[in-house]
């Protein structure tokens, strides 16, 4: 054989062999990704009750709205209705906190017709309070943060509060679908 067609066989086997390797390691890479993000999620599901800033605030075991929160660095979320009975929480106790902020946002409201949010400083902490609209209902969000929201940040923390609402609601309405006989 001469040297060109030896080179050519090497050259080749090199490039596969270099190929193999690189795939190898993305794909290793994919995984330690993947086994680090089901680390970070279990780590937050048991993490989820102790994480309140405030020692006198107590968590709900539900996660999507926590979630949320976390993913914004927001301390609390609150929904309630017209009448300030709570719809869905990051807290156990947020009746006092949603019906303070529902009375909050109908005095304004007052003054004001044309009211699409609500901000309040309190302290350090900021207060947003936001009316919403699923399945013909009336909420009102009441959002407690360190910072000051960013409209998009708004925005998406609004629609994904919604997604969960929508959970919500869509179980009342399996409910009142089923022919229960009593």
């Amino acid at each position: 054989m001469n040297e060109g067609m030896l080179f050519l066989i090497l050259f080749i086997l090199g490039v596969t062999i270099g190929a193999g390797i690189y795939c190898y390691r993305e794909k290793e890479k994919r995984k330690t990704y993947k086994f680090i993000e089901m680390e970070i999620i279990e780590g937050l599901k048991e993490l989820k009750p102790y994480i309140a800033p405030d020692e006198n605030k107590e968590y709900t075991e539900e996660f999507d709205l926590v979630e949320i929160a976390l993913s914004h660095d927001i301390e609390d979320i609150v929904v309630v209705n017209d009448e300030g009975l709570v719809v869905a929480s990051t807290l156990k106790g947020g009746d006092d906190f949603g019906a303070i902020g529902l009375g909050i946002f109908e005095y304004i409201k007052k003054f004001h017709d044309n009211i699409k949010k609500v901000v309040i400083q309190k302290g350090d902490n900021y207060i947003h309070i936001y009316p919403l609209k699923c399945n013909n209902e009336n909420l009102y969000a009441i959002i407690e943060s360190k910072i000051m929201l960013e409209t998009i940040e708004e925005k998406e923390i609004l629609r994904k509060v919604n997604e969960v609402l929508k959970k919500y609601f869509g179980n009342v309405e399996n409910i009142k679908k089923e022919n229960i006989n009593f």
